[in-house]
């Protein structure tokens, strides 16, 4: 280690020049690496009085949350002793301190999910190039230099053009100088113009492709700021003063070497989501030999198998992180950096911005002489280049081989030992899963439960008839990868992918939540609403069409709602629920399951009329209509999971209807919950008429409600005039016939 900067990093030196120059890395010109520190409350005390001096001037930039990560890359450095020649420059560190601090106080659940675990200080990311020039004159013929950022900031990715620029100076003059000069430009970044959203507005924002969403918030702040400084109104368009293109990314800049330099910010991060990875190339790499040429998993497991042997890998990669299985990603001869962006894309395929504890427990990338230090981890995710460890398989319980495309369970992966509860519940002949078209076709689940008694594992892992004999899809999860892979055909997008795996952990905590109060009489991960709005809004949780269909699908989740009951991200989950129920705006009905109920169930004039009325009467402001547009942004009906439904008539003309028509995407993410909504408009009762068009006229003045309310097409809107029309003269009539009474 040559140099640090302002100070010592801290911990083994020696170990962190050897993640700073992995191995291999003789064989690229080129490599990016990400690892992560973890630091204790003293020495994170101590390096915050050291850096007070030379971090003073991000404190208010800081109010940029936690981002995504991005690849790493290892390669072995031969070159000389410069190979050694390892710069760290640490980036905001001390100042993103006070961030996080700033935002456990605030009322964003994003953050608090991230970083307000009691026993866990914020990670600190490092972000880490090395380059290897060739040179003859030295005995291995060439030099390697590595140089690092250090920083709160999981969107670490964006430092990628100063680190390039500041590696090539550092070749050509090794001094601190360097070091300091990089220190105070990324130090000196200006995110004063990039709005801090609450939880509802990232959430509304990141289930949404509008590149106009919240645009008011930064238009609010250039004002605010070309006020401050005399700016004259023609300078908007100016590159300081510019509003985004997308709202989902801001760019500021950062000056450097004489260079401005862009960095675009990410708007909405997310829990979990570090650096610049991609959810497309992991699905890619699993799902193309998958469907070309099925391969049985040779090992099932009740927990990862929950569809039989040919149970999808990118869901049986799902099941492994969400039961804290032991991962390892094996790329041999691959570059290291793809290695580490598999294993960050798979902390955040797992997360879904709601779970956390994954990256915690991650090392995008390790090899044989750190491979003790591993196996004392439980439940790792790890990336590696060397493939002898895919053939030490007391070492992983999941190989996810990124060469071949395949995956690999373990013939030594711990067995499920005795059977949980919640399996044998469903055991019982009085809550039997019943076999049919509602039976998942490969539902290991249940074919498990039905042959458990004998042989635990391979029953567990879906080897029974039952199942098949059924020919559906009871988990749901072989309609959910039709969907996805149908969208990476169809090009959405990176968004777009990710959406839908965010709404399948939500869904799957959902039914978990479920699954404890069925079998175990009570819940943890459910704060029940407090009522007070009627009949229509009792009720919480998932909604299922029928109890024999809530029954088959529990039952074909039971095994992994019980493996994930017992690790971390669900005692985390359950934390980060009881920290944030004092921010929710609406307590008295659970918005989810009303708006559920509306898109899912075929509901009679009296109940659809009931569930309305509760949503109009729970949700008047302007928080409240937030969190309504985050809950239908982020909703978990539809043909994702196989639960698609024809729109059915109510036998009152405004029951719910079921998915699939009407309110169109528009492109724009999830946002036709509000057609289920604007089917209130055709209720037989003039109350409820009236409340609905009262709710859709809230949302439709709402800052991100009007995006919604462009895809609800004119169906809709020409009913919401009818009704408002309708009710403007009635109110003029009786206006008019008490003056006349009066008079």
């Amino acid at each position: 280690m040559e140099a640090q900067y302002p100070g010592p990093v801290g911990g083994d030196e020696h170990m962190l020049a050897e993640l700073m120059l992995p191995d291999q890395t003789h064989l690229r010109a080129q490599d990016w690496t990400i690892f992560f520190l973890h630091k204790d409350g003293a020495e994170e005390e101590e390096n915050q009085e050291e850096g007070e001096e030379g971090a003073g001037a991000v404190g208010k930039e800081k109010k940029k949350k936690k981002k995504r990560r991005r690849n790493e890359v290892v390669d072995e450095g031969e070159g000389e002793e410069g190979e050694e020649a390892e710069a760290g420059a640490e980036a905001d560190r001390e100042d993103v301190d006070e961030e996080d601090e700033d935002d456990d106080s605030s009322d964003d659940e994003s953050s608090d999910s991230d970083s307000t675990s009691s026993s866990d200080p914020p990670l600190v990311y490092v972000l880490n190039l090395v380059n290897t020039k060739t040179d003859p004159s030295h005995k291995r013929g060439a030099v390697v230099k590595a140089m690092a950022i250090c920083t709160r900031h999981s969107f670490l990715h964006i430092y990628k053009p100063l680190l390039l620029l500041a590696l090539e100076k550092y070749f050509e003059n090794p001094s601190m100088g360097v070091l300091e000069e990089l220190y105070e430009a990324v130090n000196a970044m200006d995110l004063s113009l990039i709005p801090r959203l609450n939880t509802w507005e990232r959430r509304v924002l990141q289930s949404s492709d509008a590149k106009d969403l919240f645009l008011e918030k930064f238009e609010g702040l250039v004002a605010q700021r070309m006020a401050e400084d005399g700016t004259e109104l023609q300078q908007l368009q100016r590159p300081n003063y510019g509003l985004p293109r997308d709202t989902h990314e801001a760019t500021t800049h950062v000056s450097y070497s004489g260079t401005s330099i862009p960095m675009p910010i990410p708007t909405s991060p997310l829990p979990e989501t570090v650096g610049d990875f991609s959810l497309l190339k992991l699905l890619t790499t699993f799902s193309v030999p998958h469907a070309t040429s099925p391969v049985p998993f040779s090992n099932p497991h009740p927990h990862l198998t929950t569809s039989g042997p040919l149970t999808h890998p990118i869901i049986v990669l799902l099941n492994a992180l969400l039961t804290q299985k032991r991962i390892i990603f094996l790329g041999h001869n691959l570059p290291s950096s793809l290695v580490g962006e598999s294993v960050l894309a798979a902390c955040s395929l797992a997360s879904g911005g709601l779970l956390r504890g994954f990256t915690r427990h991650s090392f995008p990338y390790t090899d044989l002489s750190k491979i003790e230090e591993l196996l004392r981890v439980p439940g790792f995710v790890a990336g590696v280049t060397n493939p002898v460890v895919g053939m030490k398989e007391g070492w992983w319980d999941l190989l996810c081989d990124l060469s071949t495309g395949r995956m690999r369970i373990s013939a030594q992966i711990e067995p499920l030992s005795p059977i949980p509860e919640g399996v044998r519940f469903f055991q019982n002949p009085a809550h039997h899963p019943t076999p049919g078209p509602a039976l998942g076709g490969g539902a290991g689940g249940i074919s498990a439960i039905a042959a458990a008694g004998a042989s635990l594992s391979a029953g567990l892992g879906g080897s029974g008839s039952l199942g098949i004999m059924g020919g559906g899809d009871a988990t749901g999860d072989q309609a959910f990868m039709a969907g996805v892979l149908k969208a990476v055909e169809e090009r959405q997008g990176e968004g777009a992918v990710r959406r839908k795996f965010r709404r399948w952990v939500l869904r799957f905590t959902r039914l978990a939540a479920g699954f404890e109060e069925v079998v175990y009489g009570a819940s943890l991960l459910v704060v029940a609403p407090t009522g007070g709005v009627g009949e229509g809004g009792a009720g919480h949780g998932y909604v299922w069409a029928s109890a024999q269909g809530k029954v088959n699908e529990l039952a074909a989740n039971a095994a992994r709602i019980e493996g994930w009951r017992l690790t971390r991200s669900y005692y985390n989950f359950v934390r980060d629920m009881a920290a944030s129920y004092p921010r929710r705006r609406v307590k008295s009905v659970d918005l989810q399951f009303c708006c559920d109920r509306l898109a899912k169930l075929r509901l009679g004039g009296v109940e659809s009329g009931g569930t309305y009325l509760a949503l109009c009467g729970a949700v008047n402001t302007e928080d409240e209509i937030g969190e309504l547009l985050a809950v239908i942004g982020n909703g978990v009906w539809g043909d994702d999971f196989g639960g698609g439904v024809g729109l059915g008539k109510g036998s009152g003309g405004g029951g719910g209807g079921g998915s699939g028509s009407g309110g169109g995407m528009m492109g724009q993410g999830r946002m036709d919950g509000l057609f289920y909504l604007g089917l209130g408009l055709f209720h037989p009762s003039l109350e409820v008429r009236e409340g609905v068009a009262g709710l859709l006229g809230r949302v439709r003045e709402h800052e991100a409600g009007r995006h919604f309310w462009g895809g609800v097409g004119r169906f809709v809107e020409g009913a919401w005039e009818r009704v408002v029309r309708g009710r403007d003269m009635r109110v003029a009539q009786q206006q008019g016939d008490e003056g006349a009474a009066g008079g």
